[in-house]
């Protein structure tokens, strides 16, 4: 298999894998909202977040260099093993000096970040997790550079099976609430540090080894990334740090069940680019003009699969929260199509940012876009939050995307042209988003709190007129993309 259809079948399996997770999640969702309180998602949600922050701490960043260096490090056995030795045994160091400082000063995370919630067990729990979660995500990180998708995904697979059997069998049997659901992830991500360990050495992968040259290499590409990562982070928790303040963990644990909905369109997206950066990077190396049409190409049939996706979230969110969560939950439907708007237009970010990260130089700029952003979204939640509540951090996450989008693609114009076009990618984006607003109408209206037929058919009715409309206006770019061979040699492989 070339490297092109690799990654585009490493792409199909990325995608699979997320959905099939993705999707089980939403099964499991009314046995999760129905023995776990909002306050219980308030704080799980808390928890995530805060481990989304430390983890970018302890590595530095350093997930994006183990996916960056392979292609420069792949010809030689000897130099990939010390360069993946160094950076995991530098996350190991890390990680436990990490941990050991937050144990001394608990009392002040818990100020920042905590809230409302006892040390002991929720947040020592939490701190054991972010170390172990860093090291696991530096080992697919890792697995997603070699482009080994396959791997990736069956242990994507197994890793959630048993992290939601666990979760179901404390939070459900033995009525452990949040604490059993932060221990099916403890368990879990602490077993899977054996798995790196075997699956490295058998590969001669990894020693417990320090090449400072080596290190500090990988940390120039890395550190000036902190802030394009961690801000985005920051931001993302920030919002729901205002609401606990403001609001309560009840109201955290509304949002939550929205994010989570929401995000639904992120992990498609991000699975898509995760298989996609390898064959970027690796068509920007060798120069390859014809590669770059073929990238056009796709990104803009990806585009009108997105859009689609837009549509049935956002558009069917009411009657989805009705039917996978307990009643308790139920105001949530109203945030998500706020948030389908924010992750729409974050779509066009991933296919300018991967020129941007593919410049070296270029991709310390990125912070400036990222910290724009995330500072824009959490002054405008700070300031919307205390009026709004959970519609105000909705409206803050849409207008910080718009920033990011628009740095983003002004910095990598100075870069590389691959032959993106900004208005293409947005006109195919907003039909989509104006046929799910007239498809709300009722919902937002009249049948707020409640399920109607009449309103669900009226919603399909949109939903089919889009269809047909999409299809007609993109008819062009459809069938060549059908017909393209790259496109028919991936689905006879898959």
């Amino acid at each position: 298999m070339n490297v092109k259809n690799k990654v585009l079948a490493n792409s199909l399996l990325y995608t699979f894998s997320s959905l099939l997770i993705k999707g089980i999640s939403f099964l499991l969702l009314p046995i999760y909202t129905q023995y776990l309180t909002p306050e219980d998602y308030g704080i799980t949600n808390l928890v995530s977040g805060f481990i989304q922050v430390a983890t970018v701490l302890i590595s530095f960043s350093l997930y994006t260099s183990a996916i960056r260096f392979f292609s420069d490090y792949k010809n030689d056995s000897q130099k990939l093993n010390r360069f993946y030795s160094t950076i995991i045994t530098f996350l190991i160091i890390s990680g436990i000096s990490l941990f050991s400082i937050s144990i001394v000063f608990h009392d002040i995370i818990i100020a920042i970040m905590f809230q409302k919630i006892q040390f002991y067990p929720i947040v020592f729990m939490s701190l054991q997790l972010m170390v172990f979660i860093s090291l696991s995500t530096m080992h697919q990180s890792i697995l997603q550079g070699m482009q080994q998708g396959k791997k990736l995904t069956i242990i994507n697979i197994i890793v959630f099976i048993i992290t939601a059997a666990l979760k179901i069998y404390f939070i459900a049997f033995l009525n452990l609430g949040v604490v059993g659901f932060l221990l099916a992830q403890l368990i879990v991500n602490a077993s899977y540090i054996i798995l790196m360990y075997v699956d490295l050495k058998r590969n001669n992968l990894f020693n417990f080894y320090l090449d400072y040259k080596i290190l500090i290499e990988a940390l120039k590409y890395s550190i000036p990334l902190i802030p394009h990562t961690l801000s985005t982070r920051i931001a993302s928790i920030a919002s729901r740090l205002f609401i606990n303040n403001n609001a309560t963990l009840y109201v955290v644990g509304i949002y939550s069940i929205a994010i989570q909905f929401g995000t639904l369109i992120d992990t498609i997206q991000v699975s898509v680019n995760r298989a996609f950066q390898p064959w970027f990077y690796e068509m920007m190396n060798n120069n390859d003009h014809e590669s770059r049409k073929e990238a056009v190409d796709f990104s803009n049939i990806l585009l009108i699969l997105y859009s689609s996706m837009y549509m049935v979230i956002g558009l069917f969110s009411q009657e989805a929260v009705i039917i996978m969560t307990n009643e308790r939950y139920l105001l949530a439907w109203t945030v998500i199509p706020i948030l389908v708007i924010g992750y729409s237009i974050k779509s066009i970010y991933y296919f300018y940012v991967n020129i941007i990260l593919f410049h070296k130089l270029a991709a310390r700029k990125l912070f400036v876009a990222t910290i724009i952003g995330s500072l824009a979204d959490i002054t405008l939640a700070y300031i919307l939050i205390p009026l709004y509540g959970m519609y105000g951090a909705s409206i803050a996450f849409v207008i910080a995307k718009i920033i990011v989008v628009t740095i983003v693609v002004f910095i990598s114009k100075h870069y590389n042209d691959v032959g993106y076009r900004l208005t293409r990618m947005i006109v195919t984006i907003l039909p989509s988003l104006i046929f799910m607003s007239i498809g709300l109408y009722f919902s937002y209206s009249k049948y707020s709190s409640m399920y109607s037929w009449n309103n669900l058919f009226y919603k399909v009715v949109i939903m089919l007129i889009f269809l047909l409309f999409t299809y007609y206006t993109n008819k062009t770019t459809i069938k060549k993309v059908i017909k393209s061979n790259s496109v028919q040699r991936v689905f006879k492989r898959s």
